[in-house]
């Protein structure tokens, strides 16, 4: 029976100028991350020729070479990409997808993807101790399902959309993401399920004895945007759970004196140290009931004043301007992310019923409220028009087409104003949400392809981990830092030869020199890091040893 046979063991033959065989200088950042750290208790092994191993490690593969969808393989060589898995091919764009599809059936997905994000958690737990949430808008262009519109700040306007809660740490490596399809807005996720997330899964929390000796201390802090802008939702979070945020103010503000402010040395993230002009007041949220702190930035040519809010008791107001202006690392994710590992892209096309409790923005109130902003407009135009009109002439025929000019304009916006009234006063009565189990079927949103879409996610947060790690060890390198990122995409898509001695257990990686010798260098560096892991191919006994073609760089480079 087809598909019914035993999982092939990997085993490594020898070959010269292998295609993107760069990419397995990232096996020991991915097994590091945890690849496989979760995937035998929550998946099972597929049937068939593809074991579970190499199917994963061929899917981080593909993020990392940037293969952004399986129908990209269908233009790749499939024997080439077999000698990376220890294959004779890969599986074709059909069986692939039907093997991801059985993967994400799993009603294990979800904890898979929360068993990952708490591993990485406990990786670094000092840098789960700040974390920067923020919304990122995944437009839809299809005509499956009719999406809630959100307005988009890279297209500029409202569009069809999925809102993508991403948490990140400090130096903007991501531990989860959380998709909303309703328009609630971030505070309502932030309590319904991240703030309850957190709780279970930040490790190196205080114990509840010590947050009762210390009214001082918090849990950890959250960092967003404006958008998550509610004084009182900040003191529910400290008086409830002790947690502490970290937020621009929003609103109009009266600026302090320049006096106040003084220069302090701020750290950014990657050891960068900038001045910053700060100052501090103390203030209050909740009557009183929670103490919060006032940061200000004064721009260098003092025109402008930042204001940053917290509740954080603990740390310095330079420490919390730095965590504040680092949130750009987020951001920074969001753009490269999107660019080179396709986090908008559609995990699928199967739909999912959401929640019946989720709520949207109530069609028939937006039918009204769209009649009535027309109306609205209607009536300043016929005001203007009212205004500018003049009697020119004093002649008898002149004042009463003037007059019957103003008669008949008073008449249309005496009727627009009433069709208003009737309009705010319809609003008034119709609720602004509604949950989307009360609307028609046919009215009805639904999830695309939300295991799916979970599943690749999980992976491709992975994937960029994996590959900050060796941009982290690139950078020592190089003199300018910024291109050590350029640096690891071209070092994961690189020709290399592949050498397995089975009789000494080593699978060798010839790496090719790059275009420069300072390339040459950093990733003569990397690879020196890589040989001390001595890590072992998945699945095989083989020991991965990384070398540049020739053991120095040659002297033709170094002219």
């Amino acid at each position: 029976m087809l598909g019914a046979g035993s999982p092939a063991t990997p085993s490594f033959q020898a070959a010269c100028d292998v295609p993107r065989a760069g990419v397995l200088a990232a096996i020991p950042a991915l097994l590091a991350n945890g690849l496989f750290a979760h995937v035998e208790e929550h998946f099972e092994a597929p049937r068939g020729y593809y074991p579970l191993t190499q199917l994963f490690l061929m899917l981080a593969f593909m993020i990392l070479s940037r293969i952004k969808s399986v129908e990209q393989l269908r233009y790749q060589p499939c024997g080439e990409w077999g000698r990376l898995l220890g294959l004779d091919r890969i599986p074709e764009v059909r069986t692939l997808r039907e093997k991801i599809d059985g993967l994400a059936m799993s009603q294990n997905v979800s904890a898979w993807s929360q068993a990952m994000g708490q591993y990485w958690m406990d990786l670094d737990p000092t840098l789960a101790g700040l974390l920067y949430v923020d919304g990122h808008v995944r437009a839809y262009h299809g005509e499956q399902t009719c999406l809630p519109e959100r307005f988009s700040s890279r297209d500029r306007l409202c569009v069809r959309s999925l809102m993508d809660y991403w948490v990140n740490d400090r130096d903007g490596h991501p531990f989860f993401v959380v998709t909303a399809l309703g328009t609630e807005g971030m505070i309502h996720h932030l309590r319904t399920q991240i703030v309850p997330r957190l709780i279970k899964e930040v490790p190196a929390q205080p114990s509840e004895e010590q947050l009762q000796a210390d009214r001082s201390l918090h849990r950890f802090v959250i960092v967003f945007d404006r958008e998550g802008w509610s004084p009182e939702f900040f003191a529910l979070l400290w008086l409830e759970h002790r947690i502490a945020v970290l937020t621009y103010r929003k609103g109009r503000y009266e600026p302090w004196e320049t006096d106040c402010f003084s220069s302090h040395p701020v750290e950014l993230p990657h050891a960068q140290r900038v001045e910053m002009n700060l100052a501090e007041k103390s203030c209050a949220l909740l009557g009183g009931q929670v103490a919060a702190r006032e940061i200000r930035r004064l721009s260098t040519d003092h025109s402008h004043q930042t204001a940053i809010i917290t509740t954080c008791q603990r740390e310095s107001s330079e420490a919390l301007a730095g965590h504040m202006f680092a949130r750009w690392s987020q951001e920074n994710f969001f753009r490269y992310a999107s660019q080179e590992l396709a986090i908008d892209r559609l995990g699928g096309y199967a739909l999912t019923p959401p929640a019946p409790q989720t709520s949207v923005i109530n069609p028939l109130w937006r039918v009204h409220r769209q009649k009535a902003q027309r109306l609205r407009a209607q009536r300043a135009a016929l005001q203007a028009q009212r205004g500018r009109l003049a009697m020119k002439e004093s002649a008898d025929g002149a004042v009463a087409a003037f007059l019957l000019q103003i008669s008949q304009i008073g008449e249309k916006l005496q009727a627009t104003e009433l069709e208003l009234k009737q309009e705010n006063a319809c609003l008034r009565t119709l609720p602004r949400r509604v949950p989307i189990g009360s609307l028609p079927e046919a009215q009805r949103p639904q999830l695309i392809a939300p295991s799916r879409h979970q599943l690749l996610n999980t992976l491709k947060i992975l994937a960029y981990r994996s590959e900050t790690a060796l941009v982290t060890l690139l950078r020592e390198k190089l003199s300018r830092s910024d291109d050590a990122r350029a640096l690891a995409k071209d070092l994961l898509c690189h020709q290399a030869d592949l050498l397995p001695d089975p009789a000494q257990g080593i699978l060798l990686v010839r790496l090719h020199h790059f275009t420069n010798p300072q390339s040459s260098r950093a990733v003569g560096h990397l690879i020196d890091h890589l040989n001390k892991t001595a890590t072992q191919y998945p699945g095989t006994n083989l020991v991965l040893k990384y070398v540049l073609v020739s053991e120095t760089i040659p002297s033709t480079l170094n002219a």
